[in-house]
């Protein structure tokens, strides 16, 4: 787990953003982890964040927290105790009651006719040749994924409608030329919450692509695991990150080390250009012990208790050990005095 530290002042509550990333099931039980740690150690309440920035599995995170779920209930609920009585009244409203296991993404599937470049990829290529990245231009030729979990999100859909939560950014990527797209940001295409979560998480070649108006998207983490720099030009005083993908510079191995380390240096970017907009930052990223509880199965739903009791430590660890997080708490106490 890594910390970038900087500074913020003055006395009232500070305005603060989070950035809930890509990792699936086991990466939400990560954030979950963190989250309650945070919520019980320091008294931030992430529910109360101004502007929450959700990824694939994050943007499932951020949309509960919006609609009113605690985080200790979203540990609660995935390392299976009790909740409490509101938060377990939401989850029961949003979350499928006998929902099948996710089948294990196969080789056989990637097999498949891949698709030619689209014109739109052609286009976006020849008028911004310096921002082409044959890895997303890559995801948009995969086969269609085939994966329907569109029955996972009718809860939500039936409990927010058209709703659109305040403050909450869903990154997704279109299919067809590979740009970022992020709802609820304004100017961004109209979209239900539902569908909005549904298109962050349409893994390419596993899941189907999921229509909104008549465009295809497909998950967010195509174009980043984080997306971080979603929020350089709100202002905001802090900005939490918590990347379940990623992993500091030498502290992971093998293939999955080669990832997470692809992924960390992607949110080095991201977070350089939240600073110098003037924002500090504090970057969570799983430790080795989480990563161990973690494993190499990102849809592993059989990890969670393992994963939230290691997330759970190491965000611990982190808030005793960084001055930013102790003084962030402090506030949060000086403010609700106030």
């Amino acid at each position: 787990m890594k910390v970038i530290r900087g500074g913020f002042g003055g006395r009232k509550a500070p305005s603060i953003g989070l950035v809930l990333g890509a990792g699936g099931v086991v990466g939400q039980a990560y954030q979950a982890g963190v989250l309650a740690a945070l919520q019980r150690e320091i008294g931030w309440d992430p529910r109360r964040a101004s502007i929450i920035v959700g990824t694939s599995a994050g943007s499932v995170t951020g949309a509960a927290l919006r609609v009113g779920v605690p985080a200790t209930d979203l540990a609660a609920s995935l390392y299976g105790v009790p909740t409490s009585r509101r938060g377990g009244a939401i989850l029961r409203r949003i979350l499928p009651s006998e929902a099948e296991p996710l089948p294990t993404p196969s080789v056989r599937s990637l097999l498949r006719p891949w698709n030619l470049p689209s014109p739109a990829l052609l286009t976006r290529v020849a008028r911004r040749p310096l921002a082409f990245r044959p890895e997303v231009a890559a995801m948009t030729l995969m086969p269609r994924g085939q994966v329907d979990v569109s029955g996972r999100a009718r809860g939500l859909d039936e409990h927010i409608g058209a709703h659109w939560p305040r403050g909450l950014r869903i990154c997704a990527v279109r299919r067809s030329d590979g740009a970022r797209v992020v709802f609820g940001r304004p100017g961004a295409p109209p979209a239900r919450l539902a569908p909005a979560v549904l298109a962050s998480c349409a893994i390419p070649g596993y899941f189907r692509p999921v229509t909104i108006g008549e465009t295809e998207y497909v998950d967010g983490g195509v174009h980043s695991a984080t997306n971080a720099d979603v929020l350089r030009s709100e202002g905001l005083d802090l900005v939490v990150i918590i990347s379940s993908m990623s992993a500091a510079h030498g502290s992971a191995n093998g293939a999955d080390g080669l990832l997470r380390r692809s992924v960390h240096r992607r949110l080095e970017r991201e977070v350089a250009r939240l600073e110098e907009a003037g924002t500090a930052v504090v970057s969570l990223e799983p430790g080795a012990g989480s990563r161990r509880a973690m494993g190499l199965r990102a849809m592993a739903e059989d990890r969670s208790t393992r994963v939230i009791e290691a997330a759970y430590e190491e965000t611990l660890g982190e808030i005793h050990d960084t001055p930013l997080l102790a003084s962030l708490g402090e506030r949060i106490v000086a403010a609700s005095a106030g």
